[in-house]
């Protein structure tokens, strides 16, 4: 028996890049949704017997027609080769209130043949061509469920998070337990294991703020794979051991705190024909925008510009997300325009930020935005002219579109 598992699409994520005068579409949207076409072209190709998808296929759980189009179209060629798949909610699919659709219910609304949506802990049997396939579905964890029930509404946030941890750990016991031991069994979930590394980005949004199950209630012997979504960085949390307890990480890099990851997906392999069954994975990478930061040194240098020029030309920065950092002098300047057009030259996809590495707050330029710009637009432009913001880009921009969210909402009168 063949699988593939991916996780963590984001499908619109639309930052680092620029409108495709071609289709009408973000760039960076059409790089998502292109790495999303070379795994299901996979899938096809390999003749897999499921494709596993563990969790977060939107940015947000309220991805927009077009988002929600460009997954669809995609969706239909596994379904004209007759390959089923299983949609784990994760925590970018499910909404803040309970009781709310998550971002996936439609493709049970619409009951599409081989398409199947896991929003709660769920056993199933799924048919595939080469016999059936146990499914112990285990979508995101939501505190907001727990927040209806009297028992944990008082709860301080660190007792609910260790709560809401027991929970699962018992869960996943509870869905080992029901298993046929004749049967392939894997675990598709999008949870924060303990012992997970992430992304740069996800350690400072993340870390501390998930409920975290331990690897040992996730690696139970039950299930021939554990296949995990939710963390961005590729890895197996019981190399060696049975069963792998594996995140395949994401299949596009969001931001620079993925600059130097291999993105990609895991087909596995599920051997019975022994008599005792037999797994085996590999992971597969993808073609994902490159991320390049160039650091560069010019203090002292008698003309900076042309030190920066020199750096940029020994790069290799084709159809890269480019951010320039360089030290200077007091009283030495870059001529950044210059830069930027040599970046360019060099087949640059999109320059993020062109700053030195620590600016006298007298030197900060004030940002020019168009009056209509969104906050995460101008937001985007004030941090460029502020490289000391630079790490935290990420999560500001969250927060930015989140305020979008909110005023959007307050503008229509409460109606979403």
């Amino acid at each position: 028996m063949h699988l593939l598992h991916f996780a963590d699409l984001h499908l619109g994520i639309e930052n680092y890049g620029r409108l495709d005068p071609a289709t009408g579409l973000h760039s960076r949207l059409l790089d998502f949704r292109d790495r999303l076409a070379t795994i299901f072209e996979t899938a096809i190709e390999r003749g897999v017997d499921a494709v596993l998808f563990a969790g977060d296929l939107y940015r947000t759980p309220t991805p927009n027609p077009t988002w929600q189009r460009e997954f669809a179209l995609q969706l239909r060629r596994l379904q004209q080769a007759d390959i089923p798949i299983v949609l784990v909610v994760g925590n970018h699919d499910t909404p803040a209130a309970f009781g709310r659709a998550t971002s996936v219910d439609v493709f049970n609304a619409l009951d599409l043949a081989g398409t199947h949506v896991v929003r709660a802990p769920l056993l199933f049997t799924l048919p595939t061509k080469s016999g059936p396939l146990q499914i112990a579905g285990l979508p995101w964890p939501t505190r907001h469920y727990l927040r209806t029930h009297e028992t944990y509404r008082q709860l301080p946030q660190e007792d609910l998070l260790r709560e809401i941890s027991r929970l699962c750990a018992r869960q996943i016991r509870d869905l080992a337990d029901r298993l046929d031991k004749d049967v392939p069994a894997v675990l598709v979930a999008h949870v924060a294991a303990a012992g997970a590394i992430y992304s740069g980005s996800e350690r400072s949004a993340l870390v501390g703020s998930d409920p975290t199950i331990l690897t040992s209630d996730l690696a139970n012997p039950a299930f021939d794979y554990v296949a995990l979504g939710h963390v961005h960085r590729h890895q197996d949390l019981n190399a060696g051991g049975h069963p792998a307890v594996v995140y395949s990480g994401s299949s596009e890099r969001v931001d620079f705190g993925e600059e130097r990851e291999t993105k990609g997906f895991c087909l596995i392999s599920i051997d019975g024909s022994g008599g005792r069954r037999l797994t085996s994975y590999e992971f597969v990478p993808t073609a994902a925008r490159p991320f390049a930061t160039l650091d560069v040194d010019v203090a002292g240098a008698e003309d900076p510009t042309a030190a920066v020029l020199e750096a940029v030309g020994r790069a290799t920065l084709t159809k890269a997300v480019v951010r320039v950092r360089y030290t200077v002098d007091a009283g030495q300047r870059v001529d950044t325009d210059c830069v930027r057009r040599a970046l360019e030259a060099a087949g640059a996809h999109y320059v993020a930020a062109i700053a030195p590495t620590a600016v006298p707050k007298e030197r900060l330029r004030r940002v020019a935005v168009p009056q209509d710009a969104s906050t995460a637009f101008a937001l985007e432009r004030f941090i460029d002219n502020r490289p000391d913001l630079e790490p935290h880009r990420e999560i500001l921009t969250r927060y930015a579109l989140q305020l979008e969210r909110d005023l959007s909402v307050a503008d229509s009168g409460g109606n979403s």
